[in-house]
């Protein structure tokens, strides 16, 4: 599946996939540092928002490195390391009912979750999978990553990741 060596890889898409896992496999093969959004969007993890001024000049320090794997899906995040990028890897659902399915399957196995954060993620990736609601102008992970479509790989199942883990 791969053709060249991969010094910036870009692992993008839907809610649950499996983007910070395969980050981890990827950097365990490669030996090169990941990142998630998540940790530049947040002071508090998923609870204290940090400045996004801040976490957008934190987030291209490390796109200026030769070497990073950075995942998630905040679009200010990623937009600047979509041209640096060497690999953008979308991970993606072939179904909302898969998704939803592997949603309800976090959630009764994390503690802390409530049936109303549930809902509400739920809601979030309906919306954002088929431009619903309050996502209704904003672009779809897919939409985002268009422009870059000769350097990106789709991946749907977990036989194709395992695939392109074990042709690194």
């Amino acid at each position: 599946m791969t053709n060249k060596i991969l010094n910036r890889i870009l692992i993008v898409g839907d809610s649950c996939r499996g983007k910070s896992t395969l980050a981890s496999k990827i950097s365990a093969k490669l030996g090169i540092p990941h990142h998630s959004t998540d940790d530049f969007y947040y002071e508090v993890k998923f609870s204290k928002v940090r400045d996004r001024k801040e976490s957008i000049e934190n987030i291209k320090k490390i796109f200026q490195n030769e070497k990073w794997i950075i995942e998630g899906t905040t679009k200010h995040l990623i937009e600047h390391g979509l041209h640096s990028a060497d690999k953008i890897i979308h991970l993606k659902y072939k179904n909302i009912p898969t998704q939803w399915a592997v949603l309800f399957k976090r959630y009764l196995k994390k503690d802390g979750e409530t049936i109303g954060g549930l809902y509400k993620l739920m809601r979030h990736v309906l919306y954002k999978k088929y431009h619903l609601g309050y996502r209704k102008r904003k672009p779809t992970p897919t939409e985002i990553i268009d422009l870059h479509k000769h350097k990106v790989i789709t991946l749907s199942s977990f036989k194709e990741i395992d695939e392109f883990i074990d042709s690194l």
